[in-house]
């Protein structure tokens, strides 16, 4: 069996991870370019989240960064398409990537469906195969209309008496299979508390119809999930987690994804639904700073 002597050592935030790194031990101990050790390069750069790792884990890291920035497809105008297909290239039958690389092999790639575009950022050398069951799959979700359901509910009191009726939202899939997503409850008796219950189950039932079923975002933050991941990254903000990030129900029908964001104070909650987008956010989280609230525990 061949043995790796490599001694080599990458630095980085083992909070996150971007695609590079802080800095190259060559000799596994002393930064190439300062020739601190990594205590003393924690003590320089102020930050106790610093680490050094091998090569096999920087190309872990490489791969799961590359997983991240390929989006989630979404729908463009018609004109788009007919606009970037003179600057594409591996042209297939309504479908092509932009000439110009996003990043390394990631291009932007468009296809059309029914006289509707979509966009989203993959592998320019990812099989054609591959890329079909992608768009079909993406298709199926956006042209799907599940069926909404609403239950009477009575919510107990603090006494274990009866409390304030409410109405519990459920939509049923493809395979008939009921799926959670708000009850409507009113803080009050009062039209006003009544009114913005009311509003806030529309404005869930909107978001989650607009993200085809497969996750909603809550508490008036940023309604679309790659968007909010995106700030995180360009503001430099860092999640905190009272606990954990995710909730599952005892039916493991959905996650709810939520925290707050510690520089804003400001709270996030989304519910999903779709396994792909769940799977798509956990590589996400990889370039974003992480910790636990309270205790601030870092999260690796």
């Amino acid at each position: 069996m061949k043995m790796d002597h490599d001694k080599r050592k990458y630095v980085a935030d083992s909070r996150y991870f971007r695609g590079d790194v802080l800095t190259v031990m060559s000799d596994g101990v002393h930064c190439d370019d300062s020739g601190h050790t990594l205590t003393e390069l924690r003590e320089k750069e102020n930050n106790p989240h610093l680490y050094a790792f091998g090569r096999k884990e920087l190309r872990r890291k490489g791969r799961i960064y590359m997983e991240s920035l390929c989006t989630l497809f979404r729908e463009v105008p018609l004109t788009w398409y007919e606009e970037q297909f003179y600057y594409s290239i591996r042209r297939n039958r309504n479908c092509f990537f932009n000439a110009t690389p996003y990043y390394r092999e990631l291009h932007d790639f468009y296809f059309k469906v029914s006289g509707r575009c979509f966009t989203g950022i993959r592998p320019v050398n990812l099989p054609h195969e591959e890329l079909q069951r992608q768009i079909g799959e993406h298709y199926r979700r956006v042209t799907r209309k599940p069926d909404i359901r609403k239950w009477n509910i009575v919510s107990s009191g603090t006494d274990g008496s009866a409390g304030r009726m409410g109405t519990a939202y459920f939509f049923v899939t493809e395979e008939g299979r009921q799926r959670f997503i708000c009850n409507l409850t009113a803080s009050g008796e009062t039209e006003e508390s009544i009114l913005e219950a009311r509003k806030d189950v529309a404005r869930t039932l909107r978001s989650l119809h607009r993200h085809h079923y497969t996750y909603f975002a809550g508490m008036g933050g940023t309604d679309n999930l790659d968007r909010f991941m995106d700030d995180m990254e360009k503001n430099d903000y860092t999640l905190l987690a009272a606990g954990t990030f995710f909730q599952y129900p005892t039916s493991r029908e959905s996650v709810t994804f939520t925290g707050k964001i510690k520089e804003t104070g400001k709270r996030f909650l989304y519910r999903i639904y779709d396994r792909e987008v769940f799977l798509h956010l956990l590589k996400r989280l990889r370039g974003v700073k992480k910790e636990t609230e309270h205790t601030e525990r870092v999260m690796t």
